[in-house]
C-alpha cells in the first residue's frame, strides 16, 4: 500500500511539473513575442514621430512613398509580412523609380522584385530579374535570387541549381562569406533564410544546415548579439533572428542560442535607444540600416510565434505563385568622424584661439562679478562659484586642440621616430566610376593614386587612412572608436550610396583581412588599398 501511495503522488509530482515547466516555457514564450513586439510598435513611433504621420498607413503613403527605390524596401516588405495596408501608392512610386533609373546591382535588383511581389504587384519586372541576375554578382546574388525562386517565380536557372551552387560555396567551419574560407555570421544566416524551406525535404540543405547553425551557435557572444568585422552590433544578430525563424527555431526556448540566459532578443535590445529607434554599437547615434533590420526580424520572430511561415515566403504574392513548402526543381549617413574629418569643419579658429578664448571666459567672469556686487550679491560664496567656473572653462580650452580645416588638412608628414618600414597606400572607386554624376566620384576611379607612408611599430591600417586624409584633404567617417573602427564613407562616398551591399573594404597585400582597419597592424612593405565595392567585396578583382 505504501509503495503504491509512493507511486501516485511520485506521478502527481513528475505531471506537476509538467505542467508547470509548460506553463513557464508558455510565459516565457509570451514574454518573447511581447518584447519583439514592443521593438517593433517603438520603431513604428520612431518613424512616425520623424516623418509626421499619425499612423501606419500614412506612413506608408508618405516617407516610404517618397523613399520608394532608395531606402523604404525591408520596411515595406515587413509591413507586408505583418499586416494588411495599401501599397498601391508605393507601387507606383518604385516602379517610377526602376524606370527612370539604371540598377546595376543583382542583388539590389532582386531586391526590388522582392518587394514588388511582396505588396502584390503582378509588374513584368519581377520576372524580369531573374532572368539576367541569379548568382551574376556573387553569393548574395543567389540568396536574394532563390527567394524569388521560392516564391514561385522563374529563372534562367533552376532552385535546384540555385540551392547546388549556393551548397558548394560552404565554408569549412559551416558558414558561408563572400569570399575567402572563414565563415561570416550575416552571409550565414542569409544564406540560411533562402535555405530553410529545403530542410525538411532534401537532406543534403538539411545537413548544411545543421553545420551553419553550429556556426552561429558558436559565434554568439554572452550578451545574445553577435559581431561583425570586430563590432558587435544588432544586424548581424537581426539576420540570424531571422535565419532562426525561417526554420521555426525559437530563439527564446532553444538552448543553442541562449548564452549567458541571453538570447536574440536580449542581443538586440541592448543597442536600443529611448527614442525607439537603434544604434549600430553601443553608446552610438541613431542608425537607420540597425533601426530597420531590427524591425523586419521582429516581424519575422512574430510570424513565427503566431504559427506563419517564413518573413521571405509571401503572402501578398500572386497566390498561384506562392509555395509556402516549396520543393526544389527537378531540372543618415550620420557617423562620427574621424579627429577633423567632418562634412563641414565650420570651425574657423585663428593660431591663437586658446589666448583670446581664455581672455573672454576671464573677461565674462570679471563681468558676472561686478554684476553681483551692483546687485548687492556680495556673499563670497557667490564670488568663489564664480572663479571656479571661470577656472574650469579656462582649464578646458587650455587641454582641448581645437583646429580649422586648413591647420588639419596641413599637407604634411607626420613626424615619426620610431620607423620600421614603407607602406603604400591607394583609395578607389572603379566600381562605381562613370556610373554617376557624382562630383566625388573620379572619371578613372582613382581618390588617391599610390603614395608611400613610413610607418612606426604598431600603427594600423586606420592609423594610415587617418593620415593620408589629413596629408592629401580627403574626407573620411568613421562610425566606431580608432581600435574598432568602421569606415562609412570615404571622399562623400558612403555605404549603401549603391546598393545594400555597397561600401569600403580595405584590403592588404591583395587579401580582405578579417579583422577591423583597427586592427590590423602593419608591417613593412605592406600593400595598403581602399576600395568601394558593390557586392560586399565580390565585385573586387
Amino acid at each position: 500500500m505504501r509503495n503504491k501511495l509512493f507511486a501516485v503522488l511520485l506521478c502527481c509530482l513528475t505531471l506537476l511539473y509538467c505542467v508547470c515547466g509548460v506553463s513557464v516555457y508558455a510565459r516565457n514564450n509570451d514574454n518573447t513575442v511581447h518584447r519583439a513586439q514592443g521593438l517593433m510598435d517603438g520603431i513604428v513611433s520612431y518613424q512616425q514621430a520623424i516623418s509626421g504621420s499619425e499612423s501606419v498607413q500614412e506612413w506608408i503613403n508618405g516617407a516610404l512613398t517618397d523613399g520608394a527605390g532608395i531606402g523604404a524596401e525591408w520596411y515595406i516588405i515587413a509591413l507586408a509580412q505583418s499586416g494588411e495596408y495599401d501599397f498601391s501608392r508605393y507601387e507606383v512610386a518604385l516602379l517610377e523609380y526602376l524606370e527612370r533609373n539604371e540598377v546595376y546591382s543583382a542583388s539590389t535588383r532582386q531586391k526590388y522584385a522582392l518587394c514588388l511581389s511582396a505588396v502584390g504587384s503582378t509588374d513584368g519586372y519581377i520576372s524580369s530579374v531573374l532572368t539576367d541576375s541569379i548568382g551574376k554578382q556573387g553569393i548574395m546574388s543567389l540568396v536574394y535570387g532563390l527567394h524569388l525562386l521560392n516564391n514561385g517565380y522563374s529563372g534562367d536557372i533552376t532552385s535546384r541549381e540555385t540551392v547546388e551552387k549556393l551548397l558548394s560555396l560552404q565554408c569549412g567551419d559551416g558558414g558561408w562569406s563572400l569570399t575567402g574560407q572563414t565563415g561570416d555570421v550575416d552571409v550565414t544566416a542569409m544564406t540560411v533564410q533562402a535555405l530553410s524551406v529545403y530542410y525538411n525535404t532534401d537532406d543534403a540543405v538539411k545537413s548544411a544546415t545543421d553545420r551553419a547553425l553550429a556556426f552561429l551557435s558558436e559565434r554568439q557572444q554572452t550578451d545574445g548579439d553577435y559581431a561583425s568585422y570586430g563590432v558587435s552590433n544588432p544586424e548581424s544578430t537581426a539576420q540570424v533572428l531571422v535565419a532562426l525563424c525561417s526554420l521555426g527555431v525559437d530563439c527564446g526556448s532553444d538552448q543553442r542560442f541562449i548564452k549567458n540566459g541571453n538570447t536574440l532578443i536580449d542581443g538586440m535590445e541592448k543597442y536600443r535607444l529611448a527614442d525607439g529607434s537603434f544604434c549600430h554599437k553601443t553608446g552610438g547615434e541613431s542608425n537607420a540600416n540597425a533601426t530597420e533590420q531590427v524591425f523586419y526580424a521582429s516581424a519575422a520572430y512574430i510570424r513565427m510565434a503566431n504559427g506563419k511561415g517564413p518573413l521571405y515566403i509571401l503572402d501578398r504574392g500572386d497566390p498561384e505563385n506562392v509555395q509556402p513548402a516549396p520543393k526544389m526543381d527537378t531540372d543618415d549617413k550620420k557617423a562620427d568622424s574621424a579627429p577633423g574629418t567632418g562634412t563641414d569643419d565650420k570651425n574657423k579658429w585663428g593660431n591663437g584661439y586658446k589666448l583670446w578664448t581664455c581672455l573672454i571666459i576671464i573677461a565674462v567672469g570679471g563681468v558676472i562679478c561686478v554684476i553681483l556686487f551692483l546687485l548687492k550679491k556680495r556673499n563670497i560664496k557667490n564670488f568663489i562659484a564664480v572663479l571656479v567656473v571661470t577656472a574650469v572653462a579656462v582649464t578646458l580650452v587650455c587641454v582641448t586642440d581645437l583646429r580649422s580645416a586648413d591647420e588639419y588638412y596641413n599637407g604634411e608628414d607626420i613626424t615619426k621616430t620610431d620607423i620600421i618600414g614603407t607602406v603604400t597606400f591607394t583609395i578607389r572607386c572603379d566600381t562605381v566610376a562613370g556610373k554617376t554624376e557624382s562630383e566625388h566620384i573620379p572619371e578613372d576611379g582613382v581618390i588617391l593614386d599610390t603614395v608611400s607612408f613610413d610607418i612606426e611599430k604598431g600603427e594600423t591600417v586606420y592609423d594610415i587612412l587617418v593620415e593620408a586624409a589629413r596629408k592629401y584633404n580627403i574626407h573620411i567617417e568613421n562610425n566606431g572608436s580608432a581600435d574598432m573602427a568602421y569606415i562609412a564613407g570615404i571622399n562623400y562616398l558612403y555605404e549603401y550610396d549603391h546598393g545594400d551591399l555597397s561600401g569600403w573594404v580595405y584590403h592588404v597585400n591583395g587579401v580582405s583581412p578579417s579583422v577591423g582597419c583597427g586592427e590590423y597592424e602593419l608591417a613593412d612593405g605592406d600593400v595598403i588599398e581602399w576600395l568601394y565595392t558593390c557586392e560586399l567585396g565580390n565585385d573586387l578583382k
